[in-house]
C-alpha cells in the first residue's frame, strides 16, 4: 500500500543554523529553514523512494540527486539553490512501506550540522507507520557527539611505472561521508579478499607508496586491500588493483657468436652475430661501431644488421688481431657499448699421400698427389686450434669428419673439406688426387696349393683395378694348361682337375684399359 505524509514546516531562524552550504538531514519530514546550497537527507529508506520530495514554494530547486550511507541503509539525497530567502513551509513525500523496511516511522530521524556541532531530532512517537499525514509543530533537538554516517573509500584506476623508487606514490586515498566537513580519516592495508600483495605497499598518511622494486617483466600487476576509517572507528574496505607499466630500460649486456676470421677471407665474410640482452620483451636493436676506448680497428670492419663483417682480405702474418668498439641501441635509444678482440686465424694446410709411378714406392705428401689406379691416398689436413671436419664427397673416402681420411678413387677425384676451429670460424679447402693408369700390377711368382691357406691360390695385387683382362698359363712345352678371361685370383695349380707338378711355368696377362692394352709377363713356381 502507498501513503502519503503531508509535513508542515516549522522555521529554523537562519541565526541558529546558518552556514554556506548547510547538511540538513530530515527522516520524519520534519519543518525547516533551507538556506543556499542547502542538502536534505531522507535517512533510513532501503531503496530509492517511489517519488521525489515536492516543495509547496517552488522558488526551491532541486538540483541534484545522489545516495548516501547512513549505517546499513541507503539515503536519498536531495540539494537546493537559489532560495532567495530563509524558507518554510510544506513539503510532500510519497513512498511505500516496503520501502521503510521493517523501520518504524520514529526510527527516521532527522540530523543538522551547524558549522560546529551536530543536532539530532528527539525521538518521537507521534508520526506511525500506518499514518496517513502528520503535522510537527516544532523541532525539539538535541546535540551529539556525530551523526552516524559510514565513511567511503574512493579509489581510482591506479598504474606506476616499473624501476619506480621505493616510497613512490601510487595513489592518493580519499575518504568521504555526509559528516563533518574536513572530518579526519586514517588509512591502512588490511587481510582479506584482494590483499594478495599488500607487503608490496605501504600506506604513508593518505598515500599508498611502494614497498618494493617493480619490473614489469616480472609481475604486471598487484592487488590490496585497503581500508578507510573515521574518526568514530566505523570504516569501509575496497580492494585495488594496481598495474605495472613498462618503461624501456637500458640493454645490459651484448654478445657475439663469435669473434674470428680465417685469413684469406672474402670481403664482407661474416665475423659474428651480435645479440643483446635487454629487459624489455619483444624490444628491438640496431648495432654500429662507434669511436671510444677499444675502437683502434673499426675502419677494417662494417656493421650489417647485427652482422660484423670485415671489410679488407686479412693475413694472420701481418696482423691476428684487431680491436673494434661497438654499439647496440633499442628502440627507445638507449645503448650499451662494448669492446670486442678479432682474431685472424691462419689457413690450415691440405696434402695427400702418392706413389711412384707404376712403383709401390711411396711418393712424398703434397698438394697435388698422384696414385696408380687401385692404390689410395691418406689425406691430411694440418693447422691450430681446428675441431671439425666435413669432407665431400663422401664415395671412395674412409671417413667424412676426420682429419686424415684414405681416399680410394677409381679415377681422378677433387675433394673438399670444411674446417672449423674452436672460435666457430669456418673455412674450405681443395685437393685433387690424380689417378694413373699405370697398371701398377704385381703378380706374386710362387704357388704352394697345399691347403695351407698360404699361398693356396695364385695372386695378382691390384687386378681387380683392371676387371677387363685375359690370363694364359702355359708349361715348358707351351702347351696352354689354363686360359680364363676376366681373371679374379682363384687358380690353384689344376689342369683338367688334377694338379699339376712342381714346376715353373710361363703366363701372359693382358690388360684392357681405357680402350688401352698392356700385356705383363712372367713366371709361377709351382711347389709342395
Amino acid at each position: 500500500m502507498k501513503y502519503k505524509f503531508l509535513i508542515i514546516l516549522s522555521l529554523i531562524t537562519s541565526q541558529s543554523f546558518s552556514q554556506t552550504g548547510p547538511l540538513i538531514h530530515f527522516g520524519s519530514e520534519e519543518g525547516m529553514t533551507i538556506t543556499t546550497g542547502g542538502i536534505v537527507h531522507a535517512d533510513g529508506l532501503s531503496i530509492t523512494p517511489t517519488e521525489d520530495i515536492t516543495l509547496s514554494n517552488t522558488t526551491l530547486t532541486r538540483v541534484s540527486a545522489s545516495t548516501a550511507k547512513l549505517s546499513n541503509q541507503v539515503s536519498r539525497a536531495y540539494q537546493f539553490s537559489n532560495p532567495s530567502a530563509s524558507f518554510s513551509g510544506s513539503m510532500d513525500m510519497n513512498y511505500s512501506d516496503s520501502e521503510l523496511n521493517g523501520l518504524t516511522e520514529q526510527d527516521l530521524q532527522l540530523f543538522i550540522f551547524n558549522p560546529s556541532k551536530w543536532y539530532r531530532q528527539a525521538t518521537q512517537a507521534d508520526v506511525t507507520n500506518n499514518s496517513l499525514s502528520s503535522s510537527i509543530s516544532r523541532l525539539s533537538l538535541s546535540e551529539i557527539t556525530s551523526a552516524v554516517f559510514m565513511p567511503n573509500l574512493i579509489l581510482t584506476a591506479s598504474s606506476i611505472a616499473e624501476n619506480s623508487p621505493l616510497g613512490s606514490k601510487v595513489i592518493d586515498l580519499v575518504g568521504t561521508d555526509e559528516n563533518v566537513m574536513g572530518e579526519q580519516f586514517t588509512y591502512s592495508l588490511v587481510a582479506g579478499t584482494g590483499a594478495t600483495d599488500n607487503a608490496s605497499f605501504k600506506v604513508s598518511g593518505s598515500e599508498l607508496q611502494t614497498n618494493t622494486a617493480l619490473d614489469f617483466e616480472t609481475k604486471k600487476a598487484y592487488s590490496v586491500r585497503l581500508r578507510v576509517t573515521d574518526a568514530y572507528g566505523r570504516f569501509d574496505e575496497k580492494a585495488l588493483s594496481i598495474t605495472i607499466t613498462d618503461v624501456n630500460e637500458t640493454p645490459s649486456a651484448m654478445a657475439i657468436t663469435k669473434s674470428n676470421l680465417y685469413e684469406s677471407n672474402t670481403i664482407n665474410q661474416v665475423v659474428g652475430a651480435l645479440s643483446t640482452t635487454d629487459q624489455d620483451a619483444g624490444d628491438s636493436h640496431t648495432y654500429s661501431l662507434v669511436s671510444g676506448v677499444g675502437s683502434t680497428d673499426n675502419t677494417a670492419f662494417n656493421v650489417s644488421g647485427n652482422q660484423i663483417r670485415a671489410s679488407q682480405v686479412f693475413s694472420s702474418a701481418t696482423k691476428n688481431s684487431y680491436s673494434i668498439r661497438v654499439r647496440t641501441t633499442d628502440k627507445g635509444g638507449l645503448s650499451f657499448e662494448k669492446v670486442y678482440t678479432v682474431s685472424i686465424s691462419q689457413l690450415p694446410t691440405l696434402t695427400g699421400t702418392g706413389n711412384e709411378y707404376g712403383t709401390k714406392l711411396q711418393a712424398v705428401a703434397s698438394t697435388t698427389p698422384k696414385i696408380s689406379k687401385g692404390f689410395t691416398s691418406k689425406l691430411n689436413v694440418s693447422g691450430i686450434d681446428m675441431a671439425s671436419y666435413t669432407w665431400s664427397p663422401s664415395a671412395s673416402l674412409s671417413s667424412v669428419n676426420i682429419y686424415n681420411p684414405v681416399a680410394k678413387p677409381s679415377q681422378t677425384q677433387s675433394y673438399s673439406v670444411t674446417v672449423t676451429n674452436v672460435y666457430g670460424s669456418s673455412t674450405t679447402l681443395s685437393i685433387t688426387v690424380e689417378v694413373m693408369e699405370d697398371f701398377n700390377i704385381v703378380a706374386y711368382n710362387i704357388l704352394t696349393p697345399n691347403g695351407d691357406g698360404v699361398n693356396d691360390k695364385w695372386e695378382i695385387e691390384n687386378l681387380s683395378s683392371y676387371p677387363n683382362n685375359q690370363l694364359i698359363i702355359l708349361d715348358r712345352s707351351s702347351r696352354v694348361i689354363y686360359r680364363k678371361s676376366v681373371y679374379t685370383n682363384d687358380w690353384t695349380g689344376l689342369f683338367n682337375g688334377a694338379p699339376l707338378p712342381s714346376d715353373t711355368y710361363y703366363y701372359i696377362l693382358t690388360l684392357d684399359s681405357s680402350g688401352k692394352k698392356v700385356s705383363k709377363k712372367g713366371f709361377i713356381t709351382i711347389v709342395y
